[in-house]
């Protein structure tokens, strides 16, 4: 049996377990097993032989990528990512085009301002804060950025839409609108652009395809080299029920 090492060094569960449960359901399926390591020291023994290796996190360096090359094992990366020592092969997620969706949709129902909420804190939420600008200038919207939920401000400016970056963000402002007795969507339509799989109030937005990341990044790895060595996974469009028409002031009625 061949392995295939999985390179990480996250030691919390968070974004890259799905992705590791499709890179272990891959290497199942091809007759693969699997070597969860947090450092390649070991490929300089005859004890292991790797067949090849998925960067699951961006903890790998170019000293590792040095190693893998050196040792002529081929690697893919979960995640785009920059080197100087050779153009990486990566599956990664569209999320600029899965922001520029959500934001064409919500402006196509006729909401004129629309928040992002969520303070950016690495490369993807950078850039799906940067699509969001950009979508709302090309849609002729207003779009505003809040790094957290204050219902009270939105209503006070009129906002009638919002893309919530994180589940939980958009989760609560459902909540506290409804106990405000205002209507999601109509008063107030929530988007969420990382929905969770255990969402219980049938959020509108996407839904970030982890898992296939991880079993892309394995047929890929399987197919090197070849030219077309870099893929992007579009997200699923989850059509839920907190996107709507803005109901119309009382006194455009």
């Amino acid at each position: 049996m061949s392995l295939i090492g999985v390179l990480s060094r996250d030691t919390l569960p968070g974004e890259s377990t799905p992705a590791l449960a499709g890179i272990g359901h891959a290497a199942h399926r091809t007759g693969n097993g699997l070597l969860l390591c947090a450092d390649l020291d070991f490929v300089d023994t005859r004890d292991v032989a790797l067949a090849g290796c998925v960067l699951l996190d961006r903890t790998a360096d170019d000293r590792d990528l040095t190693c893998l090359i050196d040792h002529d094992i081929p690697f893919v990366s979960i995640g785009r990512r920059d080197s100087a020592l050779r153009q990486i092969p990566y599956v990664d997620v569209d999320h600029a085009a899965g922001v520029r969706d959500l934001v064409s949709r919500t402006a196509a129902f006729g909401h004129r301002q629309i928040v992002y909420i969520g303070l950016p804190s690495g490369t993807t939420s950078v850039e799906r804060l940067h699509e969001f600008r950009a979508a709302a200038s090309a849609f002729g919207v207003t779009g505003l950025h809040a790094p957290a939920v204050w219902l009270d401000q939105l209503l006070r400016i009129g906002v009638t839409a919002v893309i919530a970056e994180h589940s939980d963000d958009a989760a609560a402002l459902v909540r506290a609108a409804r106990r405000r007795n205002l209507a999601v969507p109509g008063d107030l339509s929530v988007l969420a652009l990382d929905l969770s799989e255990q969402d219980l109030l049938g959020l509108t937005g996407l839904r970030v395809p982890r898992w296939e990341t991880g079993r892309r990044a394995v047929h890929l790895l399987a197919r090197l080299p070849q030219k077309r060595s870099q893929v992007l996974l579009a997200c699923e469009f989850v059509e839920g029920t907190t996107l709507a028409a803005p109901t119309p002031a009382p006194h455009s009625r």
